[in-house]
């Protein structure tokens, strides 16, 4: 066998290894303003819109557009609709339905979600985790920043372990 077909019989070894290792590298924390707290809740009520870009292991980057709209609805959730504009696709709705199950914890559905929606807030960062219903884990990391209308979004969707897209976003409170 010559080095070239060593080489070839090898090389989907190596891609694997390089994707889990490129997964499992540590995530930069999500800068956050000082001397602010993140209430999710709070923050989704009303008209906000949030712009950015997401990278998919195969395919371009694409830009994206949410618009939002957040209500406490009769029991006290918070009713989350957002219009998504991905790249040249059309536009999809989704619904966030939040409940608070402790002082920094909700937990809630989505309309994208396989079962239930996790969602803990630390000071100015919250931490959102769901499973989507086609299997794939999404983590979250909301930042609030210091002007206290601007949130920075970063979301990691994994399956298997491995990073299969990342959106990076910044949302802004518009009422």
């Amino acid at each position: 066998m010559t080095a070239g077909h060593l080489l070839a019989s090898k090389l989907p070894l190596m891609v694997g290894a390089l994707l889990l290792l490129g997964s499992c590298a540590p995530a930069e924390v999500l800068p956050a303003g000082e001397n602010v707290s993140l209430d999710p809740a709070a923050f989704f009520i009303g008209h906000s819109r949030g712009i950015g870009r997401l990278s998919k292991i195969i395919g371009s980057p694409q830009a994206v557009i949410v618009e939002s709209v957040g209500r406490q609805d009769r029991q006290g959730r918070l009713v989350l609709d957002q219009r998504i504009r991905t790249g040249n696709k059309p536009v999809q709705t989704r619904r966030w339905i939040m409940v608070r199950s402790g002082a920094n914890s909700f937990t809630g559905s989505l309309t994208d979600a396989k079962g239930p929606v996790s969602i803990s807030a630390s000071g100015p960062r919250a931490f959102i985790r769901y499973e989507m219903k086609n299997g794939i884990e999404v983590d979250q990391t909301l930042a609030l920043q210091r002007d206290g209308k601007t949130i920075l979004n970063r979301l990691t969707a994994r399956r298997l372990g491995v990073r299969l897209a990342h959106l990076e976003e910044t949302i802004r409170k518009l009422d």
